[in-house]
Protein backbone atom coordinates (compact mmCIF):
# COMPACT_ATOMS: atom_id res chain seq x y z
CA UNK A 1 0.00 0.00 0.00
CA UNK A 2 2.98 2.23 1.10
CA UNK A 3 4.59 1.45 -2.26
CA UNK A 4 1.75 2.60 -4.45
CA UNK A 5 1.31 5.52 -2.67
CA UNK A 6 5.03 6.24 -3.13
CA UNK A 7 4.72 5.84 -6.88
CA UNK A 8 1.93 8.04 -7.16
CA UNK A 9 3.26 10.66 -5.33
CA UNK A 10 6.70 10.62 -7.67
CA UNK A 11 3.80 10.79 -10.33
CA UNK A 12 2.18 13.94 -9.30
CA UNK A 13 5.25 15.30 -8.58
CA UNK A 14 6.67 14.73 -12.49
CA UNK A 15 3.67 15.65 -13.71
CA UNK A 16 3.61 19.15 -11.67
CA UNK A 17 6.79 19.67 -12.84
CA UNK A 18 6.89 18.79 -16.18
CA UNK A 19 3.65 21.32 -16.28
CA UNK A 20 5.36 24.57 -14.56
CA UNK A 21 8.33 23.67 -17.41
CA UNK A 22 5.60 24.39 -20.42
CA UNK A 23 4.12 27.11 -18.36
CA UNK A 24 7.75 28.52 -18.06
CA UNK A 25 8.49 28.06 -21.80
CA UNK A 26 4.88 29.37 -22.85
CA UNK A 27 4.30 32.42 -21.05
CA UNK A 28 6.26 34.45 -22.84
CA UNK A 29 3.94 33.87 -25.94
CA UNK A 30 0.95 34.30 -23.33
CA UNK A 31 2.32 37.85 -21.77
CA UNK A 32 2.00 40.78 -23.67
CA UNK A 33 4.82 43.27 -23.82
CA UNK A 34 4.93 47.17 -24.93
CA UNK A 35 7.08 50.31 -24.97
CA UNK A 36 6.87 53.17 -23.15
CA UNK A 37 8.16 56.52 -22.65
CA UNK A 38 8.29 57.82 -19.12
CA UNK A 39 9.18 61.42 -18.12
CA UNK A 40 9.14 63.15 -14.49
CA UNK A 41 7.38 66.00 -15.34
CA UNK A 42 6.53 68.27 -18.87
CA UNK A 43 8.57 71.38 -17.70
CA UNK A 44 11.89 71.92 -16.07
CA UNK A 45 13.68 75.08 -15.97
CA UNK A 46 17.17 75.88 -17.96
CA UNK A 47 20.09 73.80 -16.54
CA UNK A 48 17.48 71.54 -14.60
CA UNK A 49 17.75 67.92 -15.03
CA UNK A 50 15.44 65.69 -16.09
CA UNK A 51 14.93 61.95 -16.16
CA UNK A 52 13.83 60.19 -19.59
CA UNK A 53 13.26 56.58 -18.78
CA UNK A 54 12.30 54.20 -22.09
CA UNK A 55 10.44 50.40 -20.68
CA UNK A 56 9.49 47.41 -22.02
CA UNK A 57 6.74 46.66 -19.72
CA UNK A 58 4.99 43.48 -19.53
CA UNK A 59 1.65 42.78 -18.75
CA UNK A 60 0.26 39.13 -17.89
CA UNK A 61 2.95 36.26 -16.52
CA UNK A 62 6.10 35.75 -18.44
CA UNK A 63 9.15 33.48 -17.99
CA UNK A 64 12.03 34.73 -19.83
CA UNK A 65 15.92 33.31 -19.62
CA UNK A 66 18.45 34.97 -20.56
CA UNK A 67 16.83 37.59 -22.86
CA UNK A 68 18.83 39.71 -25.07
CA UNK A 69 17.94 43.52 -25.24
CA UNK A 70 18.97 46.27 -27.35
CA UNK A 71 17.80 49.98 -27.37
CA UNK A 72 18.05 52.05 -30.82
CA UNK A 73 20.04 55.75 -29.91
CA UNK A 74 17.70 58.22 -29.43
CA UNK A 75 18.46 62.03 -30.33
CA UNK A 76 17.80 64.29 -28.52
CA UNK A 77 18.17 67.78 -30.32
CA UNK A 78 19.03 70.85 -28.19
CA UNK A 79 19.29 68.63 -25.49
CA UNK A 80 22.31 67.58 -22.92
CA UNK A 81 22.98 64.00 -21.99
CA UNK A 82 24.12 64.52 -18.51
CA UNK A 83 24.17 60.41 -17.91
CA UNK A 84 22.71 57.42 -19.30
CA UNK A 85 22.19 53.26 -18.35
CA UNK A 86 20.45 50.48 -18.37
CA UNK A 87 18.05 49.49 -15.20
CA UNK A 88 17.06 45.51 -15.49
CA UNK A 89 15.76 43.16 -12.93
CA UNK A 90 13.48 40.32 -12.80
CA UNK A 91 13.04 36.12 -13.16
CA UNK A 92 9.21 36.16 -12.95
CA UNK A 93 6.16 37.69 -12.67
CA UNK A 94 3.04 38.42 -13.12
CA UNK A 95 0.85 41.81 -13.71
CA UNK A 96 2.10 44.71 -15.16
CA UNK A 97 5.80 45.01 -14.79
CA UNK A 98 8.90 46.56 -15.92
CA UNK A 99 11.18 44.12 -17.94
CA UNK A 100 13.52 46.56 -19.52
CA UNK A 101 14.32 50.15 -18.44
CA UNK A 102 17.00 52.67 -20.13
CA UNK A 103 17.64 56.05 -18.31
CA UNK A 104 18.42 59.49 -19.54
CA UNK A 105 18.99 61.97 -17.70
CA UNK A 106 18.77 65.65 -19.72
CA UNK A 107 18.90 68.71 -19.00
CA UNK A 108 18.67 72.39 -21.52
CA UNK A 109 20.79 75.07 -22.00
CA UNK A 110 18.45 77.64 -23.58
CA UNK A 111 14.39 77.58 -23.30
CA UNK A 112 11.73 76.21 -25.70
CA UNK A 113 9.59 73.56 -26.79
CA UNK A 114 11.50 70.09 -26.77
CA UNK A 115 11.30 66.65 -28.57
CA UNK A 116 11.90 63.21 -26.58
CA UNK A 117 11.99 61.01 -29.55
CA UNK A 118 10.73 57.45 -29.57
CA UNK A 119 13.11 54.77 -29.60
CA UNK A 120 13.26 50.74 -30.86
CA UNK A 121 13.35 48.28 -27.96
CA UNK A 122 14.56 44.34 -29.07
CA UNK A 123 13.96 41.34 -26.82
CA UNK A 124 14.91 38.12 -28.62
CA UNK A 125 14.51 39.70 -31.90
CA UNK A 126 11.02 41.03 -31.94
CA UNK A 127 11.00 44.74 -32.12
CA UNK A 128 8.42 46.82 -29.52
CA UNK A 129 8.68 51.03 -30.35
CA UNK A 130 7.85 53.86 -27.50
CA UNK A 131 6.09 56.89 -28.18
CA UNK A 132 7.71 60.40 -28.66
CA UNK A 133 6.83 63.26 -26.16
CA UNK A 134 7.46 66.79 -25.36
CA UNK A 135 9.05 68.89 -22.65
CA UNK A 136 8.87 72.52 -22.02
CA UNK A 137 12.12 74.33 -20.60
CA UNK A 138 11.71 77.71 -19.02
CA UNK A 139 14.23 80.30 -18.24
CA UNK A 140 15.04 79.77 -14.37
CA UNK A 141 12.35 81.34 -12.50
CA UNK A 142 13.35 84.35 -10.05
CA UNK A 143 12.06 83.86 -6.61
CA UNK A 144 10.73 87.09 -5.45
CA UNK A 145 8.53 87.80 -3.00
CA UNK A 146 8.65 84.46 -1.11
CA UNK A 147 8.65 85.33 2.47
CA UNK A 148 7.33 83.40 5.52
CA UNK A 149 6.59 79.28 5.84
CA UNK A 150 3.76 78.66 3.47
CA UNK A 151 2.56 80.46 0.76
CA UNK A 152 1.05 80.25 -2.76
CA UNK A 153 2.30 82.43 -5.69
CA UNK A 154 0.47 83.21 -9.24
CA UNK A 155 3.51 84.20 -11.21
CA UNK A 156 3.16 85.75 -14.70
CA UNK A 157 4.72 85.50 -17.66
CA UNK A 158 4.51 89.11 -18.82
CA UNK A 159 3.71 92.47 -16.96
CA UNK A 160 1.16 93.90 -19.18
CA UNK A 161 -0.18 92.52 -22.58
CA UNK A 162 -2.73 94.03 -25.00
CA UNK A 163 -6.91 92.77 -25.63
CA UNK A 164 -6.47 89.59 -27.09
CA UNK A 165 -3.04 88.68 -26.60
CA UNK A 166 -2.70 85.40 -24.50
CA UNK A 167 -0.98 85.77 -20.48
CA UNK A 168 0.11 82.46 -19.00
CA UNK A 169 -0.30 82.64 -15.06
CA UNK A 170 1.79 79.46 -13.17
CA UNK A 171 0.38 78.39 -9.49
CA UNK A 172 3.52 77.96 -7.39
CA UNK A 173 3.04 76.85 -3.64
CA UNK A 174 6.49 76.96 -1.37
CA UNK A 175 6.88 75.42 2.31
CA UNK A 176 9.76 75.74 4.89
CA UNK A 177 8.30 72.33 6.42
CA UNK A 178 7.65 68.67 4.79
CA UNK A 179 4.80 68.78 2.62
CA UNK A 180 3.22 66.17 0.48
CA UNK A 181 1.41 68.42 -2.24
CA UNK A 182 -1.18 71.36 -2.25
CA UNK A 183 -4.61 71.27 -3.99
CA UNK A 184 -6.45 74.00 -5.10
CA UNK A 185 -10.08 74.39 -3.55
CA UNK A 186 -11.47 75.36 -6.22
CA UNK A 187 -10.77 76.97 -10.22
CA UNK A 188 -10.62 80.57 -9.29
CA UNK A 189 -12.97 82.64 -12.18
CA UNK A 190 -11.11 85.28 -14.11
CA UNK A 191 -13.83 87.73 -15.00
CA UNK A 192 -12.76 89.45 -17.95
CA UNK A 193 -10.98 86.77 -19.77
CA UNK A 194 -11.02 83.60 -22.15
CA UNK A 195 -9.41 81.01 -19.98
CA UNK A 196 -7.84 77.63 -20.49
CA UNK A 197 -6.57 75.53 -17.11
CA UNK A 198 -3.65 73.34 -17.70
CA UNK A 199 -2.89 70.65 -14.46
CA UNK A 200 0.67 71.04 -13.88
CA UNK A 201 2.60 67.79 -13.76
CA UNK A 202 6.05 68.60 -12.29
CA UNK A 203 7.88 67.21 -9.25
CA UNK A 204 8.35 68.36 -5.96
CA UNK A 205 11.72 70.36 -6.01
CA UNK A 206 13.74 71.79 -2.72
CA UNK A 207 15.30 75.55 -3.51
CA UNK A 208 16.93 77.83 -1.71
CA UNK A 209 15.57 81.60 -1.55
CA UNK A 210 17.48 84.15 0.71
CA UNK A 211 18.61 81.63 2.49
CA UNK A 212 16.05 79.69 3.52
CA UNK A 213 15.08 75.83 2.09
CA UNK A 214 11.67 75.45 0.91
CA UNK A 215 9.70 72.58 -1.43
CA UNK A 216 7.94 73.77 -4.00
CA UNK A 217 5.75 72.73 -6.80
CA UNK A 218 4.06 73.72 -9.66
CA UNK A 219 -0.19 72.69 -9.46
CA UNK A 220 -1.61 74.49 -12.34
CA UNK A 221 -0.75 76.95 -15.33
CA UNK A 222 -3.91 79.70 -16.54
CA UNK A 223 -3.45 80.62 -20.13
CA UNK A 224 -5.88 84.13 -20.02
CA UNK A 225 -6.65 85.94 -22.81
CA UNK A 226 -8.37 88.88 -22.19
CA UNK A 227 -11.39 90.55 -23.68
CA UNK A 228 -11.35 94.37 -22.05
CA UNK A 229 -8.63 96.54 -21.75
CA UNK A 230 -8.01 98.28 -17.97
CA UNK A 231 -6.32 97.29 -15.13
CA UNK A 232 -7.81 93.82 -14.52
CA UNK A 233 -7.82 92.61 -10.65
CA UNK A 234 -7.31 89.08 -10.57
CA UNK A 235 -9.23 86.38 -7.83
CA UNK A 236 -7.13 85.48 -4.79
CA UNK A 237 -6.23 81.63 -4.81
CA UNK A 238 -7.45 78.89 -2.28
CA UNK A 239 -6.27 76.00 -1.35
CA UNK A 240 -4.98 73.49 0.91
CA UNK A 241 -1.28 72.23 1.57
CA UNK A 242 -0.57 68.86 2.90
CA UNK A 243 2.02 68.69 5.38
CA UNK A 244 4.06 65.92 7.02
CA UNK A 245 4.61 65.66 10.93
CA UNK A 246 6.19 63.45 13.30
CA UNK A 247 8.36 60.55 12.58
CA UNK A 248 7.95 56.74 11.89
CA UNK A 249 4.62 55.07 13.25
CA UNK A 250 3.61 58.51 14.84
CA UNK A 251 4.27 60.48 11.47
CA UNK A 252 1.02 62.38 10.49
CA UNK A 253 -1.00 64.59 7.47
CA UNK A 254 -1.99 67.44 8.49
CA UNK A 255 -3.85 70.12 6.16
CA UNK A 256 -3.40 73.90 6.21
CA UNK A 257 -5.72 76.46 4.04
CA UNK A 258 -4.02 79.06 2.26
CA UNK A 259 -4.12 82.05 0.06
CA UNK A 260 -2.39 84.06 -2.56
CA UNK A 261 -2.26 87.30 -2.50
CA UNK A 262 -4.40 90.25 -4.40
CA UNK A 263 -3.04 91.22 -8.16
CA UNK A 264 -4.08 93.05 -11.02
CA UNK A 265 -3.47 92.93 -14.31
CA UNK A 266 -3.00 95.93 -17.29
CA UNK A 267 -4.54 95.56 -20.49
CA UNK A 268 -3.58 97.82 -22.90
CA UNK A 269 -5.97 98.73 -26.26
CA UNK A 270 -4.79 98.15 -29.62
CA UNK A 271 -3.33 101.38 -31.51
CA UNK A 272 -5.36 103.30 -33.89
CA UNK A 273 -5.08 101.22 -36.78
CA UNK A 274 -3.72 102.44 -40.39
CA UNK A 275 -5.94 103.35 -43.00
CA UNK A 276 -7.52 99.86 -44.74
CA UNK A 277 -7.29 97.91 -41.76
CA UNK A 278 -9.76 95.04 -42.43
CA UNK A 279 -12.01 93.55 -39.53
CA UNK A 280 -11.39 91.53 -37.27
CA UNK A 281 -7.99 92.35 -36.37
CA UNK A 282 -5.96 88.59 -35.37
CA UNK A 283 -3.88 89.25 -32.11
CA UNK A 284 -0.26 87.17 -33.17
CA UNK A 285 2.44 86.06 -35.18
CA UNK A 286 0.60 84.59 -38.58
CA UNK A 287 1.34 83.06 -41.74
CA UNK A 288 -1.60 82.82 -44.72
CA UNK A 289 -0.97 79.86 -47.18
CA UNK A 290 -3.38 79.24 -50.39
CA UNK A 291 -3.78 76.00 -52.44
CA UNK A 292 -5.92 74.75 -54.97
CA UNK A 293 -6.44 71.58 -56.06
CA UNK A 294 -6.52 72.54 -60.07
CA UNK A 295 -5.81 75.52 -62.20
CA UNK A 296 -8.07 74.38 -65.58
CA UNK A 297 -11.02 72.71 -65.31
CA UNK A 298 -13.69 72.28 -67.50
CA UNK A 299 -17.43 74.12 -67.14
CA UNK A 300 -19.17 72.45 -63.80
CA UNK A 301 -16.42 70.95 -62.81
CA UNK A 302 -15.64 71.89 -59.15
CA UNK A 303 -12.41 73.61 -58.21
CA UNK A 304 -11.27 73.22 -54.24
CA UNK A 305 -9.49 76.64 -52.57
CA UNK A 306 -7.68 75.96 -49.39
CA UNK A 307 -6.88 78.72 -47.61
CA UNK A 308 -4.35 78.13 -43.95
CA UNK A 309 -4.08 80.42 -41.28
CA UNK A 310 -1.14 79.04 -39.07
CA UNK A 311 1.27 80.78 -35.96
CA UNK A 312 1.08 81.39 -32.52
CA UNK A 313 -1.54 84.03 -31.61
CA UNK A 314 -5.46 84.08 -30.92
CA UNK A 315 -6.84 81.88 -33.80
CA UNK A 316 -9.75 81.37 -31.80
CA UNK A 317 -10.80 84.96 -32.90
CA UNK A 318 -11.11 83.67 -36.51
CA UNK A 319 -14.29 82.84 -37.14
CA UNK A 320 -15.00 83.75 -40.89
CA UNK A 321 -13.63 84.64 -44.03
CA UNK A 322 -14.89 84.42 -48.17
CA UNK A 323 -13.54 84.88 -51.39
CA UNK A 324 -14.43 87.35 -54.13
CA UNK A 325 -15.18 84.78 -57.04
CA UNK A 326 -16.25 85.97 -60.59
CA UNK A 327 -20.04 86.21 -61.17
CA UNK A 328 -19.78 83.02 -63.47
CA UNK A 329 -18.82 80.65 -60.27
CA UNK A 330 -21.31 79.23 -58.25
CA UNK A 331 -19.76 79.03 -54.32
CA UNK A 332 -20.77 76.59 -51.74
CA UNK A 333 -20.30 77.82 -48.20
CA UNK A 334 -16.96 76.85 -46.41
CA UNK A 335 -16.07 74.17 -44.48
CA UNK A 336 -13.49 74.94 -41.41
CA UNK A 337 -10.64 72.42 -40.09
CA UNK A 338 -10.17 73.76 -36.02
CA UNK A 339 -6.62 72.75 -35.59
CA UNK A 340 -5.64 75.54 -33.22
CA UNK A 341 -4.34 74.09 -29.38
CA UNK A 342 -3.92 75.89 -26.30
CA UNK A 343 -1.01 73.90 -23.45
CA UNK A 344 2.53 75.67 -21.90
CA UNK A 345 3.71 77.71 -25.03
CA UNK A 346 0.40 79.23 -25.47
CA UNK A 347 -2.60 79.30 -27.86
CA UNK A 348 -0.71 78.03 -31.72
CA UNK A 349 -1.76 75.90 -34.62
CA UNK A 350 -4.02 76.73 -37.54
CA UNK A 351 -7.04 77.09 -39.21
CA UNK A 352 -8.32 75.70 -42.38
CA UNK A 353 -10.67 76.97 -44.60
CA UNK A 354 -12.16 74.95 -47.65
CA UNK A 355 -13.79 76.44 -50.55
CA UNK A 356 -15.55 74.80 -52.63
CA UNK A 357 -16.32 76.67 -56.79
CA UNK A 358 -18.32 75.59 -59.90
CA UNK A 359 -17.82 77.42 -62.81
CA UNK A 360 -20.71 77.95 -65.44
CA UNK A 361 -19.25 79.58 -67.97
CA UNK A 362 -15.69 78.69 -70.22
CA UNK A 363 -13.42 81.71 -69.70
CA UNK A 364 -9.89 82.71 -68.05
CA UNK A 365 -10.64 84.09 -64.62
CA UNK A 366 -9.09 85.52 -62.11
CA UNK A 367 -9.46 84.87 -58.11
CA UNK A 368 -8.95 87.95 -56.48
CA UNK A 369 -6.35 87.64 -53.16
CA UNK A 370 -7.44 87.34 -49.89
CA UNK A 371 -6.33 90.04 -47.43
CA UNK A 372 -6.44 89.93 -43.36
CA UNK A 373 -5.59 92.44 -41.19
CA UNK A 374 -3.28 91.25 -37.66
CA UNK A 375 -1.16 92.91 -34.97
CA UNK A 376 2.32 91.67 -33.88
CA UNK A 377 2.40 92.71 -29.86
CA UNK A 378 6.08 91.69 -29.98
CA UNK A 379 6.84 94.50 -32.42
CA UNK A 380 3.80 96.64 -31.46
CA UNK A 381 2.71 97.02 -35.32
CA UNK A 382 -0.07 96.07 -37.79
CA UNK A 383 0.47 93.94 -40.58
CA UNK A 384 -1.63 92.32 -43.65
CA UNK A 385 -1.61 89.08 -44.46
CA UNK A 386 -2.15 88.42 -48.14
CA UNK A 387 -2.34 85.67 -50.85
CA UNK A 388 -1.65 85.76 -54.41
CA UNK A 389 -4.57 86.32 -56.91
CA UNK A 390 -4.82 83.06 -59.18
CA UNK A 391 -5.77 82.15 -62.76
CA UNK A 392 -8.26 79.95 -63.56
CA UNK A 393 -8.71 78.46 -66.98
CA UNK A 394 -12.28 77.00 -67.90
CA UNK A 395 -12.80 75.52 -70.76
CA UNK A 396 -15.87 73.57 -72.69
CA UNK A 397 -19.29 75.79 -73.67
CA UNK A 398 -21.88 76.62 -71.34
CA UNK A 399 -25.32 75.16 -71.45
CA UNK A 400 -28.19 77.52 -71.82
CA UNK A 401 -31.75 76.32 -71.13
CA UNK A 402 -34.53 78.51 -72.85
CA UNK A 403 -35.24 81.72 -70.42
CA UNK A 404 -38.47 83.15 -71.92
CA UNK A 405 -39.43 86.61 -70.95
CA UNK A 406 -41.32 89.48 -72.15
CA UNK A 407 -39.43 91.89 -74.86
CA UNK A 408 -40.93 95.74 -75.00
CA UNK A 409 -42.75 95.21 -77.80
CA UNK A 410 -45.07 92.62 -75.64
CA UNK A 411 -43.97 89.94 -77.46
CA UNK A 412 -43.32 86.09 -76.15
CA UNK A 413 -39.62 85.21 -77.03
CA UNK A 414 -37.34 82.69 -76.17
CA UNK A 415 -33.50 82.86 -76.12
CA UNK A 416 -32.33 80.08 -78.74
CA UNK A 417 -28.19 80.17 -78.76
CA UNK A 418 -27.43 83.38 -79.85
CA UNK A 419 -30.80 83.88 -81.69
CA UNK A 420 -34.38 85.50 -80.56
CA UNK A 421 -37.39 83.90 -81.91
CA UNK A 422 -40.68 85.30 -81.25
CA UNK A 423 -43.42 83.13 -80.66
CA UNK A 424 -46.50 83.32 -82.52
CA UNK A 425 -49.21 83.54 -80.00
CA UNK A 426 -52.03 84.51 -82.62
CA UNK A 427 -55.74 82.23 -81.56
CA UNK A 428 -58.37 81.53 -84.39
CA UNK A 429 -61.46 83.11 -83.45
CA UNK A 430 -64.23 80.34 -83.13
CA UNK A 431 -67.88 81.00 -84.33
CA UNK A 432 -69.24 77.72 -82.88
CA UNK A 433 -71.88 77.80 -80.60
CA UNK A 434 -70.56 76.73 -77.31
CA UNK A 435 -72.53 74.48 -74.53
CA UNK A 436 -74.76 75.63 -71.94
CA UNK A 437 -72.73 74.65 -69.25
CA UNK A 438 -73.71 76.88 -66.86
CA UNK A 439 -77.03 75.10 -66.09
CA UNK A 440 -75.67 71.54 -66.08
CA UNK A 441 -75.66 69.05 -63.84
CA UNK A 442 -72.23 68.15 -63.95
CA UNK A 443 -71.84 72.40 -62.79
CA UNK A 444 -73.47 71.38 -59.31
CA UNK A 445 -71.91 68.63 -58.66
CA UNK A 446 -68.35 70.09 -59.43
CA UNK A 447 -69.34 72.85 -56.29
CA UNK A 448 -70.64 70.71 -54.04
CA UNK A 449 -67.43 68.54 -54.33
CA UNK A 450 -65.40 71.99 -53.59
CA UNK A 451 -67.29 72.62 -50.60
CA UNK A 452 -67.31 69.09 -49.03
CA UNK A 453 -63.14 69.24 -49.89
CA UNK A 454 -63.03 72.54 -48.24
CA UNK A 455 -64.92 71.43 -45.01
CA UNK A 456 -62.62 68.36 -44.59
CA UNK A 457 -59.57 70.70 -45.13
CA UNK A 458 -60.59 72.62 -42.44
CA UNK A 459 -61.62 70.28 -40.03
CA UNK A 460 -58.17 68.55 -41.07
CA UNK A 461 -56.14 71.56 -40.21
CA UNK A 462 -57.29 72.32 -36.90
CA UNK A 463 -56.92 68.81 -36.02
CA UNK A 464 -53.54 69.32 -36.80
CA UNK A 465 -53.46 72.66 -34.76
CA UNK A 466 -54.75 70.45 -31.72
CA UNK A 467 -51.95 67.80 -32.40
CA UNK A 468 -48.77 70.17 -32.07
CA UNK A 469 -50.88 72.17 -28.87
CA UNK A 470 -51.39 68.60 -27.24
CA UNK A 471 -47.31 67.43 -28.40
CA UNK A 472 -46.40 71.12 -26.20
CA UNK A 473 -48.56 70.23 -23.41
CA UNK A 474 -46.44 66.56 -23.20
CA UNK A 475 -42.60 68.17 -23.48
CA UNK A 476 -43.97 70.81 -21.02
CA UNK A 477 -45.45 68.02 -18.77
CA UNK A 478 -41.85 65.82 -18.91
CA UNK A 479 -39.16 68.69 -19.24
CA UNK A 480 -38.58 67.88 -15.63
CA UNK A 481 -38.27 64.20 -16.09
CA UNK A 482 -35.86 64.74 -19.05
CA UNK A 483 -34.11 67.69 -17.32
CA UNK A 484 -33.42 65.30 -14.70
CA UNK A 485 -32.21 62.50 -16.98
CA UNK A 486 -29.29 64.92 -18.53
CA UNK A 487 -28.27 65.67 -15.09
CA UNK A 488 -28.04 62.13 -14.30
CA UNK A 489 -25.67 61.04 -17.25
CA UNK A 490 -23.64 64.42 -16.77
CA UNK A 491 -23.20 63.19 -13.33
CA UNK A 492 -21.48 60.17 -14.37
CA UNK A 493 -19.10 62.70 -16.46
CA UNK A 494 -18.13 64.53 -13.68
CA UNK A 495 -14.18 62.87 -13.18
CA UNK A 496 -14.42 62.01 -17.34
CA UNK A 497 -14.84 63.88 -20.32
CA UNK A 498 -15.29 67.56 -19.32
CA UNK A 499 -16.68 68.71 -22.81
CA UNK A 500 -19.22 66.15 -22.59
CA UNK A 501 -20.17 67.18 -18.77
CA UNK A 502 -20.77 70.62 -20.19
CA UNK A 503 -23.10 69.69 -22.66
CA UNK A 504 -25.16 67.09 -21.13
CA UNK A 505 -25.57 70.46 -18.69
CA UNK A 506 -26.55 72.67 -21.39
CA UNK A 507 -29.10 70.10 -22.81
CA UNK A 508 -30.41 69.97 -19.45
CA UNK A 509 -31.27 73.44 -19.12
CA UNK A 510 -32.36 74.08 -22.95
CA UNK A 511 -34.72 71.01 -22.91
CA UNK A 512 -35.92 71.83 -19.78
CA UNK A 513 -36.65 75.48 -20.92
CA UNK A 514 -38.03 74.64 -24.22
CA UNK A 515 -40.61 71.99 -22.74
CA UNK A 516 -41.81 74.25 -19.87
CA UNK A 517 -42.03 77.80 -22.05
CA UNK A 518 -43.66 75.75 -25.15
CA UNK A 519 -41.69 77.22 -27.24
CA UNK A 520 -39.24 76.13 -30.57
CA UNK A 521 -35.78 75.28 -30.74
CA UNK A 522 -35.00 78.52 -33.23
CA UNK A 523 -36.36 80.72 -29.91
CA UNK A 524 -34.33 79.30 -27.49
CA UNK A 525 -32.10 83.18 -27.00
CA UNK A 526 -31.59 85.10 -24.40
CA UNK A 527 -34.16 87.78 -25.03
CA UNK A 528 -37.25 84.81 -25.96
CA UNK A 529 -36.14 83.51 -22.36
CA UNK A 530 -36.43 86.70 -20.54
CA UNK A 531 -39.79 87.78 -22.34
CA UNK A 532 -41.56 84.09 -21.01
CA UNK A 533 -39.97 84.06 -17.93
CA UNK A 534 -41.42 86.94 -16.76
CA UNK A 535 -44.59 86.26 -18.12
CA UNK A 536 -44.75 83.39 -15.72
CA UNK A 537 -43.71 85.93 -13.05
CA UNK A 538 -40.19 84.81 -12.05
CA UNK A 539 -38.16 86.16 -9.78
CA UNK A 540 -35.92 88.62 -11.29
CA UNK A 541 -32.89 86.96 -9.74
CA UNK A 542 -33.62 83.73 -11.18
CA UNK A 543 -34.08 84.71 -14.58
CA UNK A 544 -30.58 85.99 -14.57
CA UNK A 545 -29.49 83.21 -12.81
CA UNK A 546 -30.86 81.00 -15.32
CA UNK A 547 -29.16 82.98 -18.30
CA UNK A 548 -25.64 83.12 -16.60
CA UNK A 549 -25.46 79.08 -15.84
CA UNK A 550 -26.79 78.81 -19.86
CA UNK A 551 -23.92 81.21 -21.15
CA UNK A 552 -21.45 79.54 -18.66
CA UNK A 553 -22.52 76.17 -20.10
CA UNK A 554 -21.94 77.29 -23.66
CA UNK A 555 -18.60 79.19 -22.64
CA UNK A 556 -17.03 76.05 -21.08
CA UNK A 557 -18.20 74.28 -24.41
CA UNK A 558 -16.60 76.26 -26.81
CA UNK A 559 -14.32 78.91 -24.77
CA UNK A 560 -12.59 76.88 -22.69
CA UNK A 561 -13.51 79.30 -19.74
CA UNK A 562 -12.69 77.76 -16.85
CA UNK A 563 -15.43 76.51 -14.64
CA UNK A 564 -15.84 73.72 -11.79
CA UNK A 565 -17.57 71.64 -13.10
CA UNK A 566 -18.81 70.48 -9.88
CA UNK A 567 -20.10 73.80 -8.85
CA UNK A 568 -21.39 74.27 -12.42
CA UNK A 569 -23.70 70.90 -12.28
CA UNK A 570 -25.19 72.18 -8.42
CA UNK A 571 -25.88 75.58 -10.11
CA UNK A 572 -27.73 74.12 -13.04
CA UNK A 573 -29.63 71.83 -10.72
CA UNK A 574 -30.66 74.25 -8.48
CA UNK A 575 -31.97 76.44 -11.35
CA UNK A 576 -33.77 73.85 -12.62
CA UNK A 577 -35.63 73.42 -9.12
CA UNK A 578 -36.52 76.51 -8.14
CA UNK A 579 -37.98 77.19 -11.50
CA UNK A 580 -40.11 74.14 -11.30
CA UNK A 581 -41.26 75.36 -8.32
CA UNK A 582 -41.86 78.66 -9.79
CA UNK A 583 -43.00 77.82 -13.35
CA UNK A 584 -46.84 76.98 -13.24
Amino acid sequence: MEIHLLKYTKACCIALLLMFSLIANNTEARGSFRGVTEIEGNEFEVGEQFVVSYKLAAKGSYSLNNPQFSISEADFKGLEIVKQGQDRSFSFGFGDNSVFTYKYVLKASKPGSFTIPSVTIKMNGKSYPTQSKKVTIVKKAKETGVKGDLMVQLKPNKTSVYVGEPIRYDLHWYSSYQAQGFQLKELPKFDGFVVKSIEAKTKIKLKTINGKRYLTGKSYSFILTPIKSGIIKLPQVKGDIYLTTGRGFFQQTEVREISSEKLSLTVKPLPTPPDGTLEPVLMGNFKLKTTFDKKELNVNDAVTIKLIISGSGNLNDLNDLSINYPSAFETLPPSVKNNVKTDLSGIHGSKTFEFVAIPRQPGKFTIPPITLSAFNPQKKEYYSLKSNPVTIQVNGAASLDANPYVSSGGQDVEIQGSDIRYINTVKKLSTEKKSDYTSSLFQYLLITISVLTFLFGTFAFKKRLLSNSEIKINKKAKANRVAKKHLKDAQKELSGDKNKFYELVDNALNNYLLGKLMIEQSQLKQETITEELKKQNINESLIQETLKVSKDCKMARFSPLVLAPNEMFTKAEKVINELENQLK
